[in-house]
C-alpha cells in the first residue's frame, strides 16, 4: 500500500497560496461535516493538530484520517468511541504490514 500526499492550497483574493496546514474551517468544509464533528474528532484523539493555539493547524493527511473515521460512523452505524476504536486497530494493523 502506497501512501499519498495531497497539496492543499487556499485561493485569497485571486492569489493562489501554499500554506503549511489546515484550519479547523478548512478541514470540516473539505470533509463536509460540522464544525462540531470535527471538534469531537479531536477530543477522542481521531485527528491532532500541528500546533495548537488560538489558530490550530492540521496537516493535510489529516483530511484522509478524518473522513475515513465520518465513512465507518455513517456506513456501520458506530459511535465516536467505536470509530476510534476501529480507527486503532486499524493503525496497528498498518503498522504491521510495513514492519512486514
Amino acid at each position: 500500500m502506497t501512501s499519498q500526499q495531497y497539496e492543499i492550497i487556499i485561493s485569497r483574493k485571486h492569489e493562489l497560496v501554499s500554506v503549511p496546514g489546515i484550519t479547523i474551517h478548512e478541514l470540516s468544509r473539505l470533509c463536509e461535516c460540522h464544525l462540531s464533528v470535527v471538534k469531537r474528532l479531536i477530543a477522542i484523539g481521531l485527528i491532532e493538530p500541528l500546533s495548537a493555539g488560538t489558530t490550530p493547524l492540521f496537516a493535510r493527511n489529516t483530511v484522509v484520517r478524518a473522513r475515513k473515521a465520518l465513512r465507518l460512523k455513517r456506513d456501520l452505524g458506530l459511535n465516536f468511541d467505536a470509530v476510534a476504536l476501529v480507527m486503532e486497530l486499524l493503525d496497528r494493523i498498518d503498522d504491521l504490514e510495513r514492519r512486514l
